[in-house]
């Protein structure tokens, strides 16, 4: 019984043991993957661009210290949305979205 004890004992440090070190290594990895507020930006400028349904809005695009500030006036809640969207995925740590919108109407 004692055998069997230890060897899940071990069985559990080991794995501890492995996760903790996978772990800290991925924490390096995405430290040194981190973008620049330019290169932010800059994706966030181009996605935007790229997009057909945002890219007549001419939203303005600002990154500092990571946070992106997005500027302009959408045609609806949606566009608004998807802009943040956006610049989450191009690697803000956060978004202050000041995108004016028209209220959602209610459905009746």
């Amino acid at each position: 019984m004692k055998r069997i004890t230890l060897s899940i004992l071990s069985l559990v440090l080991m794995s501890v043991s492995i996760f903790a070190l996978t772990g800290g290594e991925q924490a390096a990895e995405k430290a040194v993957a981190s973008k620049t507020d330019a290169q932010i930006e800059s994706c966030i400028t181009d996605r935007l661009a790229r997009s057909e349904k945002l890219r007549p809005q001419g939203f303005a695009v600002a990154v500092s210290d990571g946070i992106a500030t997005l500027t302009g006036k959408a045609v609806n809640a949606g566009s608004k949305g998807a802009a943040t969207g956006i610049a989450k995925s191009c690697g803000a740590t956060t978004v202050k979205n000041s995108i004016e919108a028209p209220p959602i109407r209610s459905k009746k």
